[in-house]
């Protein structure tokens, strides 16, 4: 591959993606077994075992156009199950700093998503990964919300007028990648979904960028992230 420079078989096919490097290190180290397959680009990527299967954890990096690269190649690498975790600005008045959300629909206000889109991709997670997600998530003792995220290239222009237009239509939460993610998964034909963590609330003065004050949820969602791609493993009824 160009950009993860990995051979097949130094991917699993199930994987776990994160936008920050030092997320995929710390997600890594739950694993058995684990060694470092790609470092190229500042993309890390981890493969090793946990509850004996095989899983990697690998670095989408920020953005729509980035994470679209590095599932691509995951796909040609063999990846069949991809969640990304990650976290999201909260818009509903519903949720706080903190709290879980797995989008059930990414709203693509992205450019990258709709170019996929013109080729027949359509920006929803597989309902199988997200009914089991949901099932872990609320084991972790986490507030858990399903419902529609955005899916944006911008990270700082979502004020507070956006947030309320888009809040009054159900969205939960503004993020950068779930959208081409879920895309690119019903055109490669990967199975995709993604469990995010509310880091900030968006319009309501209340931005947080440090994930030492979240990193309690992100352990949690990473944690319902494996134990869901673990169990997959023997349930055939999943779709």
């Amino acid at each position: 591959m160009y950009h993860i420079k990995c051979k097949k078989g130094e991917i699993a096919n199930k994987v776990i993606v994160c936008g920050d490097p030092r997320r995929s290190q710390l997600i890594a180290s739950s694993l058995q077994e684990c060694r470092m397959v790609n470092d190229n680009r500042g993309l890390l990527a981890f493969t090793g075992h946990y509850a004996g299967t095989e899983v990697s954890v690998v670095t989408h990096g920020m953005g729509a156009p980035s994470a679209a690269i590095v599932v691509e190649e995951l796909a040609m690498l063999g990846a069949r199950e991809i969640i990304r975790v990650g976290t999201t600005g909260g818009i509903s008045k519903g949720t706080n700093i903190g709290d879980l959300i797995i989008p059930t629909e990414a709203i693509p206000l992205d450019g990258a998503s709709k170019a996929y889109m013109k080729a027949g991709g359509r920006p929803f997670p597989n309902v199988g990964l997200v009914s089991q997600l949901f099932s872990q998530a609320q084991r972790t003792g986490k507030r858990c919300f399903l419902g529609k995220i955005c899916t944006s290239d911008t990270f700082y222009l979502e004020e507070e007028k956006d947030a309320n237009i888009w809040s009054a239509r159900g969205a939960l939460g503004f993020e950068m990648e779930c959208s081409v993610i879920f895309v690119i998964g019903s055109i490669r034909n990967f199975k995709a979904a993604a469990i995010l963590v509310v880091s900030g609330l968006i319009g309501q003065g209340a931005r947080v960028f440090d994930d030492c004050n979240i990193s309690e949820s992100i352990t949690s969602a990473a944690s319902s992230a494996l134990r869901t791609l673990c169990e997959r493993r023997n349930d055939a009824t999943l779709k």
